[in-house]
């Protein structure tokens, strides 16, 4: 869209405010279902005008301007009102470059500012630190953009090197894990969260039992990268790999986890490599379908269990979406995608999963699946009665599995002396999400919950 054209929209819109007022109904950034808003509302053919690529995110709930009669992802994405701040880290490159347009300025304004937030190394923390920009840009950015939308709280280094990042956001804190490479292999892995809290209630997940508070922005979760970034790279190398294994199921936030994974794969910025940034997901049936639309990165689907009456306990998720069906959709969606594989993720509780009969059914269950499965050795804490497999136990199983020719690797814990292992992230509040019943058969295995 033209400059002039912007302009002209800005300035109708700007007399829609005044005199349009509506009720509608809206999922607001931050929030979980919907709310009743009473706002000033865009006309709908302003908002039809203006293109969605420009259309900014809340960073937590609030009233939005939007249409009545839009929908629901379109109200999402409304500009913010005309008198707040545009979220930088919120915008793809290609909505950037609208943004900037839409204030007056050239196209290749926005590849100068990209460049600031994400590559070169300089992940600016102020637009101060922008010194390559123009005066009048930069003034301009003072007045109408925001940078940082994290308060960062503190930093724990495990004995291994692992760092754990808390940061303070609306409704709680988060998490950030920075992996450093252990063997020489010189990869360095950042592990974001998507969510404040988690509402899939995995048994054996620490952040499971916190609950849901809010989904993350996608500014919010790209944020946790760039301070990784910024705290971790001068004494540990570049960052080569990003996993959304952090708090929360990142496929319940997909449009936000989506949007921030392709930020950053983006060439002109992180230009990290699709194969090196993996979402994770316990098992969402249609937003895994939805990733594979909008995503070249890699999926890992945390299995778990290799019969349903196991799952249903560990993952309530399986009851909505069972084995058949995750394992089904995954064989449709990778048989349209054949240089594509997935990710199994198997956290391997003693007495429960870890059995070789479970060894063999895991192979079966996967057979015909392009995959490489990784076998987790199971994190201990105070909210859970589940006790690690041995190492003996996990290579016996490995070893199974191995044989029928699938790769699979043992992967082994960091951090977990500062609780910043695999399925110990968060802090639980007042309210917790309630334990599942325990299958008769499996009293003895987790007999201290």
């Amino acid at each position: 869209m033209a400059v002039v054209e912007l302009r002209s929209f800005i300035s109708r819109a700007a007399c829609s405010v005044t005199r349009v007022r509506k009720v509608c109904t809206v999922p607001v950034v931050g929030s979980v279902g919907r709310t009743s808003l009473s706002s000033s509302l865009l006309g709908s053919r302003e908002l039809e005008t203006f293109p969605r690529a420009a259309r900014c995110r809340c960073s937590s709930p609030r009233t939005v301007a939007c249409a009545s009669n839009a929908s629901v992802d379109a109200a999402e994405q409304v500009l913010t009102k005309l008198h707040e701040r545009c979220i930088l880290k919120n915008l793809s490159y290609t909505d950037l470059e609208v943004w900037v347009e839409s204030i007056g300025y050239k196209k290749s304004q926005a590849l100068m500012l990209w460049k600031y937030l994400y590559g070169n190394g300089k992940w600016a923390a102020t637009i101060d630190d922008m010194t390559g920009l123009k005066k009048e840009f930069k003034s301009t950015l003072q007045n109408k953009a925001q940078l940082e939308v994290l308060n960062l709280v503190k930093v724990h280094e495990a004995a291994d090197g692992t760092r754990k990042i808390i940061f303070a956001v609306d409704g709680g804190t988060i998490e950030t894990v920075v992996i450093p490479c252990a063997t020489g292999n010189g990869r360095n892995t950042v592990c974001v969260s998507s969510q404040v809290g988690c509402a899939m209630n995995c048994q054996f997940c620490y952040t499971g039992r916190m609950g849901l508070k809010r989904n993350l922005t996608t500014a919010e979760i790209v944020e946790q990268l760039v301070v990784a970034c910024r705290l971790c790279t001068a004494d540990m190398g570049a960052v080569t790999n990003v996993v959304f294994m952090g708090m929360g199921e990142p496929l319940h936030n997909a449009d936000n986890v989506i949007r921030a994974a392709n930020i950053m794969v983006d060439e002109k910025g992180f230009h990290l490599s699709h194969n090196k940034v993996t979402v994770s997901t316990s098992g969402l049936v249609p937003q895994l379908r939805q990733f594979y639309r909008e995503s070249k990165c890699s999926l890992a689907v945390s299995l778990n269990a290799t019969t349903d009456e196991v799952r249903n306990w560990i993952m309530p998720i399986n009851r909505k979406y069972n084995l058949s069906a995750l394992l089904g959709a995954l064989r449709e969606e990778l048989s349209q995608r054949p240089n594509n594989q997935v990710f199994f993720e198997y956290v391997m509780l003693a007495g429960v999963n870890d059995s070789l009969e479970d060894a063999h059914r895991l192979v079966e269950l996967v057979q015909g699946i392009s995959c490489k499965i990784n076998l987790i050795c199971f994190n201990p804490h105070s909210e859970s009665g589940f006790r690690p497999s041995s190492m003996e136990q996990m290579l016996l199983f490995r070893d199974v599995v191995a044989t029928s020719g699938t790769v699979v690797h043992i992967r082994r814990s960091r951090g977990d002396d500062q609780m910043a292992a695999c399925g110990q992230l968060g802090s639980l509040g007042s309210q917790q999400a309630p334990r599942m019943r325990v299958p008769e058969q499996f009293l003895a295995a987790v007999a201290a919950l």
